[in-house]
């Protein structure tokens, strides 16, 4: 029986001579990794243009539950992005969210909350005009509470630092080494409160946004089965210091 599935594309990449395999985000499954074919003649090339990452994609799909790879069918594209891919400062940060969302989507469940605020995300990075270089810190705050790993900033007093593995700010230091000292550790109450609409508002130095993004990342991988080392974090540091 074939269901219809609207997805995000996260990767696509090659199997064999005749298949690449495509990991998808969608709304009914969650994480689904799916065969498509590799063709290089015309309709294999149009068929991977519509397969970049972050695409939205729909397809109507023959699912097996038994097969680690199902068949993707014939794709659309109901919603192209306008903007995402021709702006060369959108680039890397389509490079970034793809990557990262690439290692912390693993489980084959739907879940809505998740996402809307991805197509939310997607749409303002496509309209986007100003306060790109902090989109991507933008985009990992917002995810925290999607993820249900957002420190609780009315517990922050003066003096605090930070403790990233229990998610508290406290006057005593912890005994190890995952922790934002107090005179960064202030800013965080702040920090939380960025999002897409006021984003070009925040005004941070090159070492400051560098930090924010290695301390962000860092913290996910305290609470999230995702590793620190992001391609694309390199990337982003030199594109927006």
């Amino acid at each position: 029986m074939l269901t219809k599935i609207h997805g995000i594309v996260l990767s696509i990449i090659r199997h064999n001579d005749k298949n690449n395999i495509v990991n998808v985000y969608t709304a009914e499954r969650g994480r689904v990794s799916f065969l498509s074919s590799a063709s290089a003649g015309r309709s294999g090339r149009l068929r991977n243009a519509r397969l970049a990452p972050l695409a939205l994609i729909e397809s109507e799909v023959n699912f097996r539950e038994n097969r680690d790879l199902q068949y993707l069918g014939p794709i659309s594209t109901p919603h192209p992005w306008q903007n995402i891919y021709f702006d060369p400062g959108k680039a890397p940060i389509v490079i970034f969210i793809s990557e990262f969302l690439g290692k912390i989507l693993r489980t084959s469940e739907a879940d809505r909350p998740i996402w809307e605020f991805l197509i939310n995300t997607l749409h303002n990075l496509d309209i986007a005009e100003k306060g790109l270089a902090n989109f991507h810190l933008a985009f990992l705050i917002r995810f925290l509470t999607i993820a249900g790993i957002s420190p609780d900033p009315s517990t922050m007093q003066s003096g605090n630092l930070f403790d990233m593995r229990s998610a508290e700010f406290t006057p005593l230091h912890p005994g190890h080494n995952d922790i934002i000292a107090p005179d960064e550790a202030s800013i965080i109450p702040t920090l939380l409160r960025i999002n897409y609409e006021n984003m070009r508002h925040f005004r941070f130095n090159v070492g400051q946004r560098r930090r924010l993004l290695r301390q962000l990342i860092r913290y996910y991988s305290l609470h999230l089965p995702i590793s620190t080392d992001l391609k694309s974090i390199d990337i982003l540091a030199e594109l927006y210091a």
